[in-house]
C-alpha cells in the first residue's frame, strides 16, 4: 500500500480556516506524506474517544547515529495540535520516489487522526 498524501495549502493574508478546511485520514497502516520545503506546519486532530501519539520520521542520521523521531502526544480525545516547521535536513525522506516528503504515523494505526498541512 502506499502512504495516504497530505495537500500542503498555502496560509494567506486573508486566512485559511483550519475548522472547515478538509482534513486529510491517514492509510490505516501506512500513516500519511507531505511535502516539505522547511515552512511547513502541520494540524494534527484527535477526532477518536482515545488517546493518540502521532509519529514523525526523521530519516537523518548524524555522524553514524540516528537522529530520534519526533513523537506527538499521546494527544487525548479532540485535541487539536500545530506542530512544526520541519527542517528538511533532518525530516525529509532523502531519496526515492518520496524524496522531499516528510513521513507521519499513528502509533497503533488508525483512522481517528487525521491531518491538514499549512504553508507559511
Amino acid at each position: 500500500m502506499a502512504r495516504t498524501n497530505v495537500p500542503v495549502v498555502p496560509v494567506t493574508r486573508t486566512g485559511v480556516s483550519a475548522l472547515t478546511a478538509a482534513d486529510t485520514v491517514p492509510h490505516t497502516t501506512d500513516g500519511a506524506k507531505f511535502s516539505n520545503d522547511g515552512a511547513v506546519e502541520l494540524l494534527i486532530r484527535n477526532t477518536g474517544a482515545g488517546a493518540h501519539t502521532v509519529t514523525v520520521q526523521t530519516p537523518r542520521v548524524e555522524e553514524g547515529l540516528a537522529v530520534a523521531e519526533l513523537s506527538v502526544g499521546p494527544m487525548a480525545a479532540g485535541d487539536v495540535l500545530l506542530v512544526g516547521p520541519f527542517p528538511p535536513e533532518t525530516f525529509n525522506q532523502q531519496s526515492g520516489a518520496d524524496l522531499g516528503y516528510v513521513y507521519v504515523d499513528v502509533v497503533g494505526g488508525g483512522v481517528e487522526v487525521k491531518f491538514q498541512a499549512h504553508r507559511l
